[in-house]
């Protein structure tokens, strides 16, 4: 007996099926369709997608960078027993996923779809050739399941795809890599865009930049209040109004002598860029978008990282860059893709620091840093310490743990080595030294 049932939830549809289609995609159609059972993926992809990357330079400077590092990445075969990587005739679906395709623009697009939707799709279309979902049109079906002994859990069934006819495609789950590398903590499958904390310093961004526009627009002036000594009226104010806007507003009419006539009088309100201090303001709101995308200031090239820029800032920044943001994204996503790639019992896929610029120099570091620390614990086993007891003080950074063994340098030579004439362990001296 199956460990698992699922629940059937009745809808008021008719079941569709399609050639090919398993009894899978009959319970998925039955559980979809604005169930709890179903996770629709959230409707911000497409005003992330075109308020955000397409109309903000940060957001796109931001996603840009990302895919653009992400891409990088080579994909092999890892064995688990020796962790040495190895590329076979199964990785040619991934180094040519579509006609005209590459490994870099199937992870652009993944990448892609993770920063505006939180989630990426990747079809295996009868192992030969891949197929990108668009997220927004794509729905997680689950189902509440039991285990032997009755109680209740949640289970991924498959995908909903609702295609360019209108119509909803089922897949099973084994049909699809789903990667998600931010759970959404409203969902139990879904996963959630970086974008979305940092939602209301993108529209303080973009409405700091209308800002500007605008300003720069009337002329780069403040507002003028325009006083007279008489009361006029209504025909006569907004007269006055327009011979002023069309002959002084505008990029084209800056710098204009203004002449006011019959006693009327211009006072300056409202604040310049200078007052305002802008470029700080929108500084900070920059930075923290760039935050959230796990992206440096410097790489990106916003102000703040540029005030410190050095080209060895740059480099330092590019392999914090691929150490804590990109390498979980390249793990979580060869994990992902093993869905619809699976390997041997005895490997996994893996991607190829060896291949990615900022990791190899990040590697080289950690080498550099490798034969240092093995130099040091080298002179401190010479010098007469445990061996054991300094290993654990350089690798737990406390040297209390590190035990002397009494022994000089010279007793702890080899039997028969000569120091200074002589041999070690010999301790018997003569003449004055007697």
């Amino acid at each position: 007996m199956s460990l698992f049932r699922v629940r059937e939830r009745p809808i008021e549809r008719a079941t569709l099926l399609y050639p090919g289609q398993s009894n899978a995609s009959t319970v998925m159609y039955q559980t979809w369709s604005g169930s709890p059972d179903s996770e629709p993926i959230l409707p911000t992809f497409r005003s992330y997608a075109v308020d955000g990357y397409q109309a903000n330079g940060v957001i796109f400077s931001v996603i840009l960078a990302r895919l653009m590092l992400f891409s990088e990445a080579e994909l092999k075969w890892q064995r688990l027993a020796d962790d040495s990587l190895y590329g076979d005739s199964r990785l040619s679906l991934l180094e040519k996923p579509w006609p005209g395709g590459s490994t870099g623009e199937l992870f652009a697009r993944m990448e892609q779809d993770v920063s505006l939707a939180g989630n990426a799709f990747i079809r295996n279309i009868d192992d030969e050739e891949l197929f990108r979902l668009r997220p927004d049109l794509v729905t997680i079906v689950s189902g509440i399941t039991e285990d032997r002994w009755g109680r209740e859990y949640r289970r991924l069934i498959g995908y909903g795809y609702r295609a360019e006819s209108g119509d909803m495609i089922y897949f099973d789950k084994d049909e699809v890599a789903h990667w998600s590398p931010i759970p959404d903590p409203m969902a139990t499958f879904r996963g959630m865009s970086w974008l979305t904390p940092v939602v209301r310093e993108i529209d303080s961004d973009t409405d700091l930049t209308n800002y500007k526009i605008k300003y720069l627009q009337n002329a780069a002036t403040p507002n003028l209040l325009i006083t007279h000594p008489e009361e006029l009226e209504k025909e006569t104010v907004n007269d006055l109004r327009d011979r002023i806007q069309a002959r002084h507003g505008g990029i084209d009419n800056a710098f204009k002598t203004l002449v006011l006539d019959g006693g009327a009088d211009a006072t300056i309100i409202g604040s310049n860029f200078e007052q305002l201090n802008l470029a700080v303001v929108q500084a900070a709101g920059e930075n923290r978008i760039a935050v959230a995308g796990g992206v440096p200031a410097i790489v990106v090239g916003l102000k703040e990282g540029l005030d410190a820029a050095t080209y060895s800032n740059y480099g330092l920044a590019m392999r914090r860059f691929a150490d804590i943001t990109m390498r979980p994204n390249w793990r979580t996503a060869c994990s992902a893709l093993e869905t619809i790639l699976p390997p041997t019992p005895d490997s996994r896929l893996w991607f190829d620091p060896a291949k990615i610029a900022a990791l190899r120099e990040g590697e080289k570091e950690r080498a550099d840093i490798a034969n240092s620390k093995a130099a040091a614990l080298e002179m401190l086993v010479r010098s007469g310490f445990d061996p054991a007891s300094a290993a654990a003080a350089m690798e737990h950074g406390d040297f209390s743990r590190m035990r002397h063994t009494g022994l000089v340098s010279v007793q702890l030579q080899a039997p028969g080595t000569t120091v200074d004439g002589m041999a070690a362990g010999n301790t018997t001296t003569t003449g004055a030294n007697a």
